[in-house]
């Protein structure tokens, strides 16, 4: 990541197989942090550095597969005997068995900003293997004041109101609910925008709270 130029954020990295292969896929020295894996646009696993052992995938590819990873850096560490160690991305060789994958495209999506809305969607609902998603929407406020904006069901991503950056939700925990200050809104025509990197179909509401969420769930990625 820091190789592009940048420092936070995701960068996602795409190969087209060129033969078959078949075999647990390593992408790079250690996961650096959380690795969503895709074949096709279908998610088939997640590998995350928070893990003492981090899950293992399994691939069996074709020639003409498309393999992605994308790469969610999850903050630095800045103490302790890892604090040399907190380059972001992959790094060292992707591979698969014995096997070394090449050739890459990179994609470094800092996501200072979020994408501007695009047409509205018509297509089925998202699936528990689905790309991830970004939902935009508008709303109004009578009173203007400090909020908390919770997220229920969604299971992981980021949040922009006005585009500005409110920060990460995980349905993990402990925070369930992120501080919305009343300096970022307005009356008429707030804008939201949503990252859902492991989208469902049930997830499709923001709702403001007056008071914050704590509580801790299981980790449905968990190995």
């Amino acid at each position: 990541m820091e190789a592009l130029g940048q420092s936070y954020g995701f960068i996602m990295y795409r190969h087209k197989v060129k033969t078959a292969i078949k075999g647990f896929l390593k992408p790079g020295d250690v996961p650096r942090d959380r690795v969503l894996v895709y074949v096709n646009e279908e998610r088939v696993g997640v590998i995350d550095r928070i893990y003492m052992f981090p899950a293992t995938v399994m691939l069996d590819l074709k020639a003409g597969d498309v393999l992605e990873l994308l790469v969610e850096n999850m903050g630095r560490i800045d103490y302790g005997p890892t604090l040399v160690e907190q380059c972001k991305g992959v790094v060292g060789n992707v591979t698969i068995g014995d096997s070394i994958l090449l050739d890459w495209m990179t994609y470094p999506l800092a996501l200072e900003q979020p994408p501007a809305p695009q047409a509205k969607y018509r297509g089925p609902p998202p699936s528990s293997t689905s790309t991830p998603i970004f939902y935009s929407g508008s709303f109004d406020v009578e009173t203007i004041g400090d909020t908390f904006l919770e997220l229920p069901g969604w299971v992981k991503g980021n949040v922009w109101v006005n585009k500005i950056n409110l920060g990460r939700y995980w349905i993990i925990g402990p925070q369930q609910s992120l501080y919305l200050p009343g300096c970022y809104l307005k009356n008429k025509g707030n804008q939201i925008t949503v990252l859902a990197l492991e989208p469902l179909a049930e997830a499709t509401s923001a709702v403001g709270i007056s008071k914050r969420v704590w509580s801790n769930n299981p980790d449905p990625d968990a190995p």
